[in-house]
């Protein structure tokens, strides 16, 4: 079953020309790849809706959050893998770096003639020839500009991995963060700061920091009846996100990094592995991209010279030329 033809556009047409074996490790591939960015985006969605049970206390609101972050996650992830699925076959970039001087030989034939057919067999000719050479990957030479590229890449890889992680970090640890938000909630020190400062409040006295926190942070803890809490018992995000670095302290830190790995994990195989970047479906996609050059410029060389023709039959064609 080929299922990555619903998200990377991978048609049949170009797997019928490998061999059984290379077409079931493409197809094996390419569905592993396309589970893996169902995944990340199911993943990103439910983030999406603990931030939203978190912030807004809502089961709609959550809902459109979710969708929302699980779309932002669908587009950024469907860019980057796009971006890398680039052939490596030394050959093929070869042969598109002189497509130019290859097609310049036609420039001088005379194509008055050429049918379609004839057009196409050339093509099929020429796609042979690459199809039945040598093939080899490369090293990518240094250029200063894929520095920049992959770290923008990375960069926002990086940002929406944190996301999720910090969403279901926050789900995970959800009963933990509640025990320790009920003891800060309970603690004696902050009912009585927050008693003396709304005793200086009725006296129109200064509050100090402390007493002004202390008042802040049982007013985030105090549940409103008319907005009770969905998933964690405060109304701070950022109370809520400090109380979880607290809690489960390194283990936060291992947990961002594999997520971060997760994220990144398609990026990296898609560079580096032999069955994407230096795979049979890349190297057919370029090939038929090589064809559609070929085909068309031959049809465009007939036309100008038919129109050319034209003109010189009608017209001094010589009184067009400048000396």
């Amino acid at each position: 079953m080929n299922l990555g033809k619903y998200i990377f556009g991978t048609r049949e047409e170009y797997f019928d020309k490998m061999d059984d074996d290379t077409r079931k490790r493409q197809y094996l591939v390419y569905n592993l790849l396309t589970l893996m960015f169902f995944v990340l985006v199911t993943i990103s969605f439910i983030a999406g809706l603990i931030y939203g049970l978190i912030i807004f206390n809502s089961w709609i609101i959550s809902i459109f959050v979710g969708l929302f972050l699980g779309f932002v996650a669908f587009i950024l992830l469907l860019l980057m893998l796009f971006l890398n699925m680039i052939s490596n076959d030394k050959k093929l970039k070869d042969e598109t770096m002189k497509l130019t001087d290859s097609l310049k030989k036609y420039n001088t034939e005379d194509l008055s003639s050429l049918s379609d057919v004839n057009a196409i067999r050339i093509v099929q000719e020429q796609k042979m020839k690459l199809r039945n050479g040598v093939w080899g990957t490369e090293t990518n030479n240094f250029h200063f500009s894929d520095v920049i590229k992959t770290f923008i890449k990375v960069s926002l890889l990086l940002i929406l991995s944190l996301v999720v992680a910090n969403g279901l970090e926050l789900f995970m640890f959800s009963s933990k963060i509640n025990e320790s938000l009920s003891i800060i909630k309970n603690s004696p020190k902050l009912a009585e700061l927050n008693q003396i400062a709304n005793l200086k409040a009725t006296k129109s006295e200064h509050i100090t920091y402390q007493e002004s926190m202390a008042e802040w942070t049982l007013l985030m803890l105090n549940e409103n009846p008319n907005e009770t809490f969905k998933l964690i018992n405060s109304y701070s995000t950022l109370q809520i996100m400090e109380v979880l670095n607290n809690c489960i302290g390194t283990t936060k830190i291992v947990l961002d990094i594999l997520f971060t790995l997760l994220f990144l994990t398609p990026l990296i195989i898609l560079k580096k592995s032999k069955e994407y970047a230096g795979g049979a479906f890349l190297r057919e996609v370029s090939l038929s991209d090589i064809s559609v050059t070929y085909y068309f410029h031959l049809l465009s060389q007939k036309k100008c010279q038919e129109i050319k023709k034209v003109i010189e039959t009608k017209y001094n064609y010589n009184s067009f030329i400048k000396n």
